[in-house]
């Protein structure tokens, strides 16, 4: 579904981040900002997974309504000067269960596999910014340019077999990534 701009479903699921703040490295000195471990030392909390995602990737926990919130986002997006990809592009699966927190092996492998699947169907028309989960929900944020349409992102998806996916497209301006970033660098 096409939004007009100001109906941005980015900056509403951005002002879920108050509360969350940057997990640190585990074998990071306390108060050190989070950043992308090793290759060799990818775990499920890995949020640039053991490189396969492009560029450097932080991860924020935090709740909302009572429930965990985690978000894993590139730190080296740049934004300035006005990039060639002003479209965000909200790819959103239902989740079967609640996330509280925790790491499914089968499900997080389900994810990675759409995610590589959406990766390589937009090539260099899209970048992969942001991964939500909250509740359930679990949410791609691409930046890209016009040539990715609803139809191309469903024609990527392939099959579903009965999955609950919605997909937003909206004229952003990187409004979404520039709050995103606010948001997580105020953090304490």
């Amino acid at each position: 579904m096409n939004r007009p701009a100001g109906c941005g479903v980015g900056l509403l699921l951005v002002a879920a981040l108050a509360g969350c703040t940057p997990s640190p490295p585990a074998d990071a000195p306390a108060g050190a900002a989070a950043s992308a471990p090793p290759a060799a030392a990818a775990t499920p909390d890995d949020p640039a997974r053991g490189g396969t995602r492009h560029g450097t990737w932080a991860r924020a926990e935090g709740e909302r309504q009572g429930m965990p919130i985690t978000w894993e986002y590139r730190e080296d997006y740049s934004v300035a000067p006005p990039r060639r990809l002003p479209q965000l592009v909200v790819i959103s699966q239902a989740r079967d269960v609640p996330y509280v927190g925790q790491s499914d092996p089968t499900l997080q492998q389900e994810f990675t596999a759409r995610e590589r699947q959406l990766q390589a169907a937009f090539g260099d028309a899209a970048e992969l910014v942001a991964v939500l989960d909250w509740h359930q929900q679990h949410d791609w944020f691409f930046y890209t340019d016009a040539s990715v349409t609803q139809a191309r992102v469903v024609a990527a998806l392939g099959d579903l077999r009965g999955r609950d996916v919605r997909v937003t497209l909206e004229n952003d301006a990187q409004e979404f990534y520039s709050t995103l970033k606010k948001r997580v660098d105020t953090q304490p």
